[in-house]
């Protein structure tokens, strides 16, 4: 048995890395120089694109921890000669012969380490209890499975040619070391000759010329094959999550899981594309560099690399804080960004409750905690950060003491020359170019293994996320049962915080809807069967829902499933459509088992339609094309209007083509429900089942849809099953099955069930009878008008004429009007040219029950919304208690209602927590008694935790009339002064709908509490007070039950009789009311360009300062840190310039005591002695300036990560709290006109990239500035005509690298996430896994998954030629900086020639060194430069919303308070 923890699958967030190539150390910075900032900086910079400026740095230690881990990570050769099963990959379908292997612990290809199994106890069974949790590690993929995404033979062949390339450009910088060690000893010499600078000069013209065609064509391969893996891995795991089944879905997030998946793919893309490259590039690098280094001298070769573990130890603590670091701010933020979709995507609820303080709280919890694990490491950052820099420093000093004590003890024993300069003096056998060759090689070494760390770094990252797809991919047919553990957290006795895990059981796969196996029949008949079924859900498997269930259902039949909530009869629907598969017994139809039915083919023979419809995001014509891709527009007008939605269609501005909006948002609960219907109708299935398919829909609506269903029974042999509570809508089924605790209790047709004996249907019937109307003896409804709206007519008499009349002549329970309509008109803001309400005139008496009935989007829900004051008039005005509501203090008066939608919405969190937010302080013993009211509390407490059950992610562990119960409880707690509800109990059964009804009845009685109903089903209306019929924005009736029913050919009465079935019903004179048309103009606007268009406007640079100015005691504290740490760099230059000048120290040949005393010696042996002493002080000397760098070094870093990093966090924190605290204030307008992905995204993506720019750049503002300004200054003074030189050829340079990161922004990254639209391959992704079980039942895995490779094409661009043109411009950033190499040294030496008096070869080492040093970070600052358009663009937005006043704001302490 697999066991897996969902919670790290994989190492989702990047690691934290550190700015600047600072810490690798001068001489690796004078490296840079040589080879060109390409491969340390231009190189990341190319392959990420937009990259975080921290991630520049990686100590030698950690590239080499790195390349021993890669070494651990390959597979042996016995595994890749055997080839995996899954080696050739599909896109969709997987092929019909291919098994996969089932992989257990053993398995080498299962992407798991040893430690990373989560250990438990006991019985995989007792799948709910909870055990400690130790963190695993992150689980990763091997190699053979991350390359195995090379989608052709060409792919591999380019990778092939780009890895030669990466090793043909590796060898480039030992070649460099040797030619360097030389360079000196002809620079040297310069004053005599220019020839030696020459030849150096045209080896390095040489030498560009090759880098560039080998890094060209390196760059080039390596983007394009990561582009294409990248969208084969991202395509193949969409395809996974498509065919998995239910069980899959259940037990992980789906929504997790559609954020992931990009993600991942940009990971993948990262780690195989231009890292990937220059891991072998400087793999290369590495170890033709400590080849030559021991080539040049053994002795000092060895010193470096056994000074090399003292660095180690800074390079693993670094390594570890940073990685630590960013894994819990990660798992914070990504609990603040599920904190903020909760909230976004339901803020009607979160408005209506009150909620906004405390998910701000939340929001604001979540970012503290981030906010302290940012800071908490920040000073050993800055010590390890020290320690790193200090560390190279301190291997310098040593060399310097041990390099020069070679060259100066053979200078004193053997007369020699070490420079290797001087002609007619033999050369040391330690010369001065062996020795800096060792240097220089392990040097380049070091910077390889460094810079092959950043590359394992991503590689691993890549196989990280490539582990978490394969927990869907490699889950395929025949694999096994598998346990999920899920982390949950509490509160300890104490108040800690703790972490448990609960862990679920996946069963064998064994249900996948891509597969081609299985029968397909040519002929369905559509009969039915369940056999001795045993069924439990994967997250709750020890509560049975079958347990023996046995049913027939006859092919061609109309079979009604009835009962309480819960009691089974929805999952017979799952079953059928093989959502899953029982635990023991068989499903069959046509008397095949379903398991051995192709999966796909049984699907698209069954037409679904759910509880809650589910849209997407696009056009009605395209949604219920979905139903049947090769639909006509004629079927398709055809199945609407059978679903009686062709008339409302065809009253939208844009008809067909009305886009429906984010989760169908645009259209009215009832409209999107015939949609869905029409949909199912369109595809003409052979299985019809309506799993309350009506319950959204008006009763005439609904009349007119099962007219047209009925029609069609009755001309073609289909089998229906419909689950309904709505007991008249199922009377002329064939067949009615009654279950009740997973059992069928009762069978037959009503007339035979309501003669039955055990009388389980005739109890359920008369208990909405009782309640429908269905005799008189009953008495009066509460009140009675005295006036009769029928005999006014309706003709010639306005609705305020009407209001006007049942206001002055109806006895209340009170004087006062609670709630008035005066003369409002209304049009949502998204369609601002569509009234939905016109003229429109209500009042509501306190302490009455005013019901609202009408035809869907006739305006019932919007008079809800303008209760709640989810939006303002456009006219008129609402009054409560005789004031504007405008006028009042908003969250005092959203304290006096409470409602419950149509459509429940729940958080995560347990029952309790949920109930709960409708009364912040409620007690226990008050949430038990809501829940009791709301009949919700037996159910919660048949839960092994009663209400300490957590709901699932949106309540998804629920069902829907469980869900209802819950939102009743949750308003009930609240105990309101005005109760809505909008279709309250439509998901309720009928027995639970009689006692929650009751509850409310009692609730209505009193006076103190006024309740206004939306109402379908009447059995829970007609003992309101008043009934106001409502359509085409318009009070049509009003008035008692009694008097509408008297009324001969009322509207309401229509409603009446068609829910009793009555012959009479005027279908057509139905349709006619349904739709009631408005003067109403095209229109077409595009509210997303529009905000972004006032965003842009928003960035203010005083603003922005402002913003940071809390924090400037913190930037002063890095600032000076960073002018300490800056300065530290040209000193360095000075020092290495020195030691240069040790190690090619002349010595001038003295063959006799003559020469000796032209040296002012008396003997040659006195002179070559004096001349050790001096190298040997020199020696000392330069080391102790050394030891004074690293003290400046550590001080500088502490103070600068400390400083800064605090800066950077509290800003962080600030701006993620504003943004959110302002997003939640905004009205939900404000939310329409936007998507719940795209906010999401804003809110998280710009907070992010402020943040990061509002620190580290400013960190290497400073160090920058410090640095080149020292260093000009030094460079200057020494040899000012070279410092011209090198300032002039600095815009050649940046103009390179500035063009490169033009091109290469991104490069490795893609340009999907640069588009945020629902056409977007992540929109795509996010929509189709946010709605599975929709694309399931429709059968539209293939559909959407041909959607998302099209958009990924899109996005995608072409390839070939961005790859070639970035290659190239990689290449020509190679070859620019060694031709100007070869400038500056011909410079350099041709100034020694012409003023040998005035400038030495020192003044020219210092001279070169200072500026070079202080220069290579120069790149950083145009990294932030080039981000800078995108800074402001982000900072705009997030300034755009914190400064947006809402028109109506939950948070607005303003307004009256009445008494």
């Amino acid at each position: 048995m697999t066991i897996v923890d969902e919670e790290n699958p994989t190492s989702i967030s990047e690691e934290k890395k550190d700015d600047s190539a600072n810490h690798d150390g001068g001489f690796l910075s004078f490296l840079q120089f040589i080879q060109g900032r390409d491969n340390k900086d231009k190189n990341a910079e190319e392959e990420e694109g937009d990259r975080d400026p921290k991630d520049d740095v990686h100590s030698i230690d950690e590239g080499y921890q790195s390349f021993l881990s890669f070494l651990r990570t390959v597979p042996s050769p016995a595994i890749l000669a055997s080839p995996r099963p899954e080696e050739k990959r599909s896109t969709f379908h997987t092929d019909p012969n291919h098994h996969e292997e089932v992989y257990d612990a053993d398995d080498p290809y299962y992407p798991t380490t040893s430690d990373s199994k989560v250990h438990t106890t006991g019985s995989a069974k007792n799948n709910n209890n909870q055990r400690k949790m130790t963190k695993p590690e992150a689980p990763v993929a091997t190699l053979f499975q991350v390359f195995s995404f090379l989608p052709t033979p060409n792919d591999r062949l380019l990778l092939l040619v780009g890895t030669l390339s990466a090793i043909l450009n590796g060898l480039v910088y030992p070649f460099l070391a040797w030619l360097f060690s030389n360079s000196f000893s002809s620079l040297g010499a310069a004053s005599q000759s220019l020839d030696p600078v020459r030849t150096i000069c045209l080896q390095f013209l040489g030498i560009g010329a090759f880098a560039f065609l080998v890094a060209a064509v390196q760059n080039a391969c390596f983007l394009y094959v990561s582009a294409r893996a990248a969208d084969c891995f991202k395509k193949e795991w969409f395809a996974s999550l498509l065919r998995q089944d239910a069980a899959f879905h259940d037990v992980h997030s789906m929504s997790g899981m559609a954020t992931a998946l990009s993600a991942a793919g940009q990971k993948m893309r990262r780690g195989l594309g231009a890292k990937l490259g220059q891991g072998v590039q400087f793999g290369t690098t590495f170890v033709g560099g400590i080849v030559f280094s021991f080539w040049s001298s053994w002795r000092v070769a060895l010193v470096i690399l056994a000074a090399l573990p003292f660095k180690s130890f800074a390079a693993f603590a670094l390594m570890q804080l940073n990685q630590n670091q960013t894994s819990y701010a990660q798992r914070s933020y990504t609990a603040a960004g599920a904190t903020a979709y909760s909230s976004i995507s339901s803020i009607r609820t979160v408005l209506s409750l009150n909620a906004v303080p405390e998910m701000i709280r939340q929001y604001a919890s979540a970012t503290h905690e981030a906010y302290l694990n940012g800071v908490r490491p920040l000073f050993k950052i800055g010590l390890v950060n020290g320690s790193m820099l200090g560390s190279f420093m301190l291997l310098y000093a040593v060399l310097t003491l041990y390099g020069s004590y070679l060259l100066y003890s053979d200078v004193e024993e053997d007369h020699c020359d070490p420079s290797d300069a001087i002609p007619g003096i033999e050369t040391c056998t330690n010369s001065g170019p062996e020795v800096f060759g060792a240097m220089l090689g392990v040097a380049f070494a070091a910077q390889g293994l460094s810079q092959v760390g950043n590359s394992m770094e991503a590689l691993s990252q890549a196989r990280s996320a490539c582990a978490q797809a394969m927990l869907a991919i490699d889950r395929t047919l025949g694999s096994e049962e598998t346990v999920v553990a899920k982390p949950k957290k509490f509160d300890g006795e104490e108040g800690e915080h703790k972490e448990e895990a609960e862990t679920y059981v996946l069963p064998p796969y064994e249900i996948d809807s891509s597969s081609r196996h299985g029968l397909m029949h040519s002929v369905t008949e559509g009969e039915v069967t369940f056999e001795n079924v045993k069924f439990s859900y994967p997250t709750r498997r020890d509560n049975l829902i079958f347990d023996g269930f046995d049913l027939t259902i006859q092919a061609g039949k109309t079979v009604a499933l009835v009962g309480p909530s819960g009691g089974g009869k929805s999952t017979t629907i799952g079953l059928i459509e093989r959502f899953y598969d029982p635990i023991s017994g068989s499903v069959k139809l046509d008397g095949v088992d379903l398991k051995d039915i192709n999966v796909n083919y049984l699907r698209s023979q069954i037409g679904y339609v759910g509880q809650e419809p589910a849209l997407f995001a696009t056009t009605i014509e395209h949604n219920i094309r979905y139903g049947k891709p090769d639909a006509t527009r004629e079927e398709i007008i055809e199945a609407a209007k059978k679903a009686n939605a062709h008339d409302f269609i065809t009253s939208l501005p844009d008809g067909y083509l009305t886009q429906v909006g984010d989760k169908g948002g645009q259209l009215s609960g009832g409209q999107k429900q015939r949609i869905a219907i029409a949909r199912v109708l369109v595809g003409n299935p052979k299985l019809l089942l309506l799993d309350e398919a009506t319950s959204a829909l008006d009763s005439e609506s609904e009349l007119v849809v099962q007219e047209a269903i009925e029609k069609l029974l009755a001309t073609e042999k289909r089998t229906t099953i419909i689950i309904a509570h709505r007991l008249t809508t199922i009377r002329n089924a064939d067949v009615i099955v009654v279950i009740s605790g997973g059992k069928v209790v009762e069978m037959g047709t009503h007339n035979e069930l309501m003669e039955a004996e055990t009388g389980h249907y005739r109890a359920l019937v008369h208990k909405q009878e009782n309640t429908l109307g269905g005799t008189e003896s009953e008495g009066p409804s509460r009140s009675s008008s005295e006036v009769n709206l029928a005999a006014a007519g309706a003709s010639g008499i306005t609705s305020s004429m009407t209001t006007g009349l049942v206001e002055s002549r109806t006895p209340s329970m009170s004087n006062m009007t609670q709630l008035r309509f005066n003369d409002v008109r209304f049009a949502y803001p998204t369609r601002p040219k569509k009234p939905i309400l016109d003229r429109f005139m209500l009042s509501v008496k306190r302490g009455e029950t005013l019901a609202l009935v009408g035809p869907s989007g006739g305006g019932k829900s919007t008079v809800m919304g303008l209760i709640e004051r989810f939006y303002d008039p456009d006219s008129g005005s609402v009054e409560f208690e005789g004031v504007n509501i405008k006028e009042l203090n908003l969250a005092w008066y959203r304290d006096q209602i409470s409602i419950v939608s149509q459509e429940p919405t729940l958080f995560g969190g347990t029952i309790a927590r949920n109930i709960a937010y409708g009364c912040p302080g409620a007690s226990d013993d008050e949430i038990k008694r809501a829940a009791i009211s709301a009949n919700a509390h037996q159910f919660i407490m048949n839960f092994p935790k009663g209400y300490d059950t957590d709901v699932g992610e949106s309540g998804a562990q629920l069902s829907g009339g469980q869900k209802q119960r819950i939102a009743i409880a949750r308003a009930l707690v609240k105990n309101p002064k005005i109760l809505l509800l909008d279709e309250a109990t439509s998901a309720l059964d009928s027995d639970s709908e009689r006692i929650v009804q009751e509850a409310l009845d009692k609730l209505m009685e009193d006076h103190d509490r006024t309740t206004v109903v939306i109402a379908h089903r009447l059995s829970t209306i007609r003992k309101a007070d008043r009934i106001a019929f409502i359509a085409g924005g318009r009070l049509r009736e009003i008035g008692s039950h009694d008097e509408l029913m008297a009324k001969p050919n009322g509207r309401y009465k229509r409603l009446v009789d068609s829910q009793k079935r009555q012959s009479t019903v005027d279908v057509e004179a139905i349709k006619r009311d349904n739709v009631h048309r408005v003067e109403e103009e095209d229109e077409d606007i595009d509210f997303e360009n529009e905000a972004e268009a006032l965003a842009s406007k928003a960035f203010n640079k005083r603003e922005a300062r402002n913003f940071a100015a809390p924090e400037v005691k913190f930037f002063i504290v890095g600032g000076v840190g960073a002018l300490c740490a800056g300065g530290v760099y040209p000193a360095w230059g000075i020092l290495f310039a020195k030691m240069i000048g040790l190690l090619f120290y002349p010595a001038l040949p003295c063959n006799s005591d003559l020469d000796a005393s032209l040296y002012g010696f008396a003997t040659c042996d006195e002179y070559y002695s004096s001349i050790s002493a001096d190298m040997k002080g020199m020696s000392f000397k330069i080391s102790l300036y050394w030891l004074c760098v690293i003290v400046a070094c550590f001080v500088g870093n502490i103070l600068t990560f400390y400083g800064f990093g605090y800066a950077t966090e509290r800003i962080n924190k600030r701006i993620r709290d504003m943004t959110f605290s302002s997003l939640m204030r905004q009205e939900i307008a404000f939310f329409d006109k936007r998507s719940v992905g795209s906010i999401t995204s804003q809110l998280q993506d710009d907070a992010s990239f402020i943040s990061a720019f509002s620190g580290e750049p400013v960190r290497t503002l400073v160090m920058t500035m410090a640095s080149v300004f020292t260093g000009v200054v030094i460079s200057m003074i020494f040899m000012w005509p070279f410092a011209l030189l090198s300032l002039a050829v600095i815009p050649i340079m940046g103009f390179s690298a500035a063009l490169e990161m033009k091109r290469m922004m991104g490069a490795d990254g893609g340009t999907e996430d640069s588009e945020d639209g629902r056409d977007s391959p992540s929109g795509i992704i996010v929509e189709t896994l946010l709605n599975i079980r929709t694309v399931s039942a429709l059968t539209l895995e293939e559909q959407r998954f041909q959607d998302y490779e099209q958009a990924l094409a899109k996005s995608e661009g072409n390839l070939v030629k961005g790859s070639t043109i970035s290659g190239i411009l990689a290449g020509c950033a190679v070859g620019i900086h060694q031709w100007v190499n070869a400038l500056q040294f011909y410079w350099g030496g041709w100034l020694l020639f012409t003023y040998p008096d005035k400038f030495s070869f020192e003044s020219f080492l210092i001279s070169m060194f200072s500026i070079l040093f202080s220069l290579f970070a120069v790149g950083a600052a145009a990294q932030g430069a080039t981000d800078k358009p995108k800074a402001e663009a982000a900072a705009g937005r997030l300034f755009y919303l914190m400064h947006r006043k809402s028109e109506i704001d939950p948070l607005d302490p303003a307004g009256k308070k009445l008494t």
